[in-house]
């Protein structure tokens, strides 16, 4: 077996590999790497090598097989008239099982205890903060079956879920990374190029000009990551990214997911294939989960009570000893839930746009999102009250002051992020990616309480 290693990532370009050190693994024994954290906040990025050993990779690469061939039968039985016979298998450009967990029995239990090993949650456990390293989410993404070629330059970040740009790149420096992500490819994989440190700013003349003429060729300053079976890239979600080549050619089964300070595990029954210290472990992200949402009540209860001291102390039950940026990214995440909470409780609420109740029936930790159970807790007048308590921070997200679009967010297409200011992403919206309209903080907010009579 290799060594191993933390490569130094490719900025600057003259550092060398880190030394490690070892420490015992769950589920094989390997070695868990020990991570620059400052390295990685400032680059966005490290790789790892050898984070899956070389004889775990079989049984890992079978596993996954025997999930894929569940996954397309259901997308076989989803494809509509005008799909071809294999639907989203046979008609993406990058196939993606996106909850590898629904396809969990005994058998399979390694997709996801490769998870929980020192290699990868140990790892993320090293820069998260705070440092409680929960599982967001376990995909796998697949080659296509046809040669499509490149994709588009973008940063995961959609602004009608979370802050704009700006805010959470603020939130990172101040407070450290509350979300990574992980690229494990069970196959080489040399699609994936980063542009270093572009998580720490917002884009360059020089990239949005490339962006607007060709998003889907090399960023000035861009660098491809090269992985063998079982390397691992894992980075910010607020990293400029992009995969250069998906095609019929070249096998592709790369594990992506990652690991969040916010864990959204509500559903945890699969579980019980796991191993007991797993099972542990989810069980205690659920109770996280819950713990999360009652500090967000109290938030909100503290907006309905204009309880500034309550209001505080709520953000601080979310994340101890936040700082001022993480505060208003915080307060960001709870007004985009006080806006689907609002139209959840509309008495025309039926009658909305199917993608529309999608979206406002969904949920996501990491952005404070808790869904319906949250808005259950309050009534419809209560609601409707800490939505107009959010009037003046909605207004400072947004480009204009026309009524919220309801509005198809995948464009039709699938989801495509919007990294760029001249909004070339085709999906409508009102929020401004990057900015907000003028310099806001948490006592901003706070202090409009006081002119609000309602």
């Amino acid at each position: 077996m290799r060594r191993h290693t933390v490569e130094a990532s490719y900025y600057p370009l003259t550092q060398g590999p880190a030394t490690i050190r070892t420490l015992g693994h769950p589920t094989c024994g390997a070695p868990m790497p020990s991570v620059d954290r400052e390295r990685f906040i400032r680059d966005g990025f490290l790789i790892l090598r050898d984070v899956i050993s070389p004889d775990e990779l079989e049984p890992l690469r079978a596993s996954y097989e025997v999930i894929l061939e569940k996954q397309k039968a259901i997308w076989r039985n989803e494809g509509g008239p005008d799909d071809p016979p294999g639907g989203v298998w046979e008609k993406s450009f990058k196939p993606t099982i996106g909850h590898v967990e629904q396809f969990i029995d005994g058998s399979t239990a390694n997709a996801v205890e490769v998870w929980l090993s020192e290699s990868t949650r140990g790892v993320s456990e090293q820069v998260l903060s705070p440092a409680v390293a929960g599982i967001s989410a376990m995909q796998v993404m697949c080659n296509p079956t046809f040669d499509y070629g490149p994709a588009d330059w973008h940063r995961d970040v959609h602004p009608s879920d979370s802050g704009p740009l700006s805010v959470m790149q603020d939130h990172l420096i101040e407070n450290g990374p509350n979300y990574v992500q992980w690229n494990i490819p069970l196959y080489d994989d040399d699609s994936f190029w980063v542009v270093p440190g572009s998580h720490r700013r917002l884009n360059s003349e020089e990239e949005n000009q490339q962006l607007r003429k060709n998003p889907r060729v090399p960023l000035p300053g861009g660098v491809p990551v090269e992985l063998k079976a079982g390397d691992a890239v894992f980075h910010t979600y607020l990293l400029l990214h992009w995969g250069s080549n998906y095609n019929a050619q070249v096998l592709r089964r790369t594990i992506h997911g990652g690991h969040t300070a916010m864990p959204g595990w509500n559903d945890i029954r699969f579980t019980r294939h796991l191993s007991a210290k797993s099972r542990e472990l989810f069980a205690s992200w659920a109770a996280r989960r819950l713990e999360l949402m009652d500090a967000s009540e109290r938030c909100l209860r503290a907006i309905l009570d204009k309880d500034r001291s309550a209001y505080l102390s709520g953000l601080d039950l979310h994340h101890p000893g936040v700082g001022p940026a993480g505060r208003l990214q915080f307060t960001i995440g709870l007004c985009k839930w006080a806006m689907r909470a609002h139209l959840l409780k509309r008495t025309d609420y039926d009658s909305l746009p199917d993608d529309v109740r999608g979206r406002v029936e969904g949920s996501h930790g990491i952005n404070l999102n808790w869904g319906p159970q949250l808005a259950d807790r309050f009534t419809k007048t209560e609601v409707d009250a800490i939505w107009d308590r959010f009037a003046e921070l909605e207004r400072q997200l947004t480009v204009s002051d026309r009524e919220h679009l309801l509005h198809r967010l995948d464009g039709g297409q699938g989801y495509r992020y919007g990294p760029i200011p001249n909004w070339l992403d085709p999906v409508p919206s009102r929020y401004h990616p990057e900015t907000m309209r003028e310099p806001f903080t948490v006592e901003d907010f706070m202090a409009g309480w006081a002119s609000n009579g309602s």
